[in-house]
């Protein structure tokens, strides 16, 4: 009975995968070991995953519905065997728009996707898929360079990425003045360098601006002008200039602001409950807060979380320093010119800044110790 129930599957299984008309998302993927993927559904607005879904991959080829009353981004990545680790792939976010049909194609490392306007589009422009390629070739580069520990690749890689982003973005803006009418410019639009995002933003057709992508451009638009503000104010945090004040409340409700750390160093730390790689690194910073606390105050500053949900975080993390929420408030994280997760600033007894620490650093575990140790 187990037997025939599995053939029955497998026959139904091999019906969608072989009769597609019926999905909205269908493709052939090759390179997977475990004959099922997963599609992860994503808020494009928020970043939040809704939903995922396990997709049988049966002579390369699958199908699957996917809900498409809004817009939906899509993730693909193939679905482990056992105890396997998940592998995440350098693969974009796929934009699903409302009634639309997609096929995603090629190797589970490199998928591109067609069938819609906007990726049919997009698979013309020949500059913008050349440099998107060469972009992704560099950074499998760089990413063996952190492997090794290669820091002189490491540095070199990253001017290189970063020069390439450059003319990508150029790419992009350019389209967007040729095509302002154009689908295809809403969406480039959410990828540009940030002086070239507020001038995409005056070029777009309002049909654009006020179509299928319009909370997205909203969205979009506004990220923008607060990282022109944070490139702004980015030249004052720097080492040996002045930190800015703050007015924040801890757990118990009382309002603390810089100068309640003043006369010994303090250690900003940046971080939200949804940030992964703020809490890798918190066993690390426990470490070293027990190890220096008489020297030293760190103070978590907690970003884009519900009270609720920092409140929870403090306690299941069981952090031993000084806690202060922030919320979705953007002026500390502005005048602080925080632009990633986690960010760390350590500051001096006399409240100027001593360095800065992007993502989790070694450095910043280096360089406490060659202050206090």
């Amino acid at each position: 009975m187990k037997n025939k129930s599995k053939l029955a599957l497998l026959a139904m299984l091999t019906c969608a995968c072989t009769n597609q008309s019926n999905y909205n998302l269908t493709g052939e993927i090759s390179g997977i070991k475990n004959d099922s993927i997963i599609v992860f559904t994503i808020d494009p607005i928020t970043r939040k995953s809704i939903k995922s879904d396990t997709v049988a991959v049966i002579d390369n080829k699958f199908a699957v519905n996917i809900p498409d009353s809004s817009l939906t981004s899509l993730y693909i990545i193939e679905k482990p065997k056992g105890n396997e680790a998940i592998r995440m792939y350098d693969n974009p976010l796929f934009l699903l728009l409302p009634g639309e049909k997609m096929r995603i194609n090629g190797n589970i490392d490199n998928l591109s996707a067609s069938g819609t306007e906007i990726y049919d589009k997009l698979n013309d422009t020949k500059d913008i898929t050349d440099k998107e390629n060469e972009i992704k070739g560099v950074r499998k580069k760089f990413t063996e360079a952190h492997l090794t520990k290669n820091k002189e690749a490491i540095d070199s890689l990253n001017i290189i990425i970063k020069d390439l982003n450059a003319q990508l973005s150029a790419s992009k803006l350019d389209y967007i003045k040729n095509n302002t009418n154009s689908t295809l410019s809403g969406y480039l639009f959410q990828s540009l360098r940030v002086a070239d995002g507020i001038e995409a933003e005056k070029l777009l057709g309002e049909n654009v601006k006020n179509g299928v992508l319009k909370e997205l451009i909203s969205n979009t638009a506004n990220n923008y002008k607060k990282f022109a503000a944070i490139e702004k104010v980015a030249e004052n945090i720097k080492p040996g200039k002045p930190a800015p004040d703050f007015k924040l409340k801890n757990m118990n409700g009382e309002e603390m602001t810089l100068a309640s750390f003043k006369g010994k160093y303090t250690l900003l730390d940046f971080w939200g409950t949804w940030c992964g790689w703020c809490i890798k690194g918190m066993p690390d910073m426990k470490k070293y807060y027990a190890k220096y606390k008489n020297k030293m105050e760190i103070v978590g500053i907690c970003c884009r979380d519900t009270e609720k949900k920092w409140r929870e975080g403090v306690e299941e993390l069981q952090l031993p320093w000084t806690n202060l929420y922030n919320g979705k408030a953007d002026e500390i994280t502005t005048n602080y010119a925080v632009s990633g997760y986690p960010t760390k600033i350590l500051i001096d007894p006399d409240g100027n800044i001593v360095e800065i620490f992007v993502g989790e650093s070694e450095e910043l575990y280096k360089k406490l110790d060659e202050l206090f140790g």
